[in-house]
């Protein structure tokens, strides 16, 4: 089973983050391909049997708090996704506030089935990868 671990990242947080997930799929015994969203094709998302999609949240402290913007834009470019399972995450400096809502709402656009979401705060950006990584796993162990 493969996975496609893709993410967009500043300062290399939610890299490690997306690094993490990749790293704990491969431990429960699937395959695992990291890119970042820009450089994520539509072969890359076709290959794949499960997406995870991670992201910074951006903003200020208390108001316009939310993914990324080039996360945004880069979702906006994948085809549709056709019910695979998908997996949300981010890092965040204060609060992410409705940053996973929002990246699951365009994951579901696109046709995914979102099993699992997690917010990591930046100072541990793997915290919960691999809880993630077994519920992204699970859907694909069932088939």
């Amino acid at each position: 089973m493969q996975v496609l671990v893709a993410y967009e990242s500043r300062g290399g947080r939610t890299r490690r983050a997306a690094e993490a997930v990749a790293d704990a799929v491969r431990i429960c015994g699937s395959e695992a391909t990291v890119k970042t969203l820009k450089d994520t094709t539509a072969e890359d998302v076709d290959r794949s049997d499960a997406i995870a999609i991670g992201c910074w949240v951006e903003g200020f402290v208390f108001f316009k708090v939310g993914p990324a913007k080039a996360a945004l834009a880069e979702l906006e470019l994948l085809p549709a996704l056709g019910g695979k399972p998908a997996a949300v995450f981010c890092t965040y400096a204060f609060n992410p506030r409705t940053t996973l809502a929002t990246l699951r709402k365009s994951l579901e656009t696109k046709g995914a089935k979102v099993v699992v979401q997690n917010a990591s705060p930046r100072s541990h950006p793997d915290r919960g990868a691999t809880e993630l990584a077994e519920h992204i796993c699970a859907p694909l162990k069932k088939s």
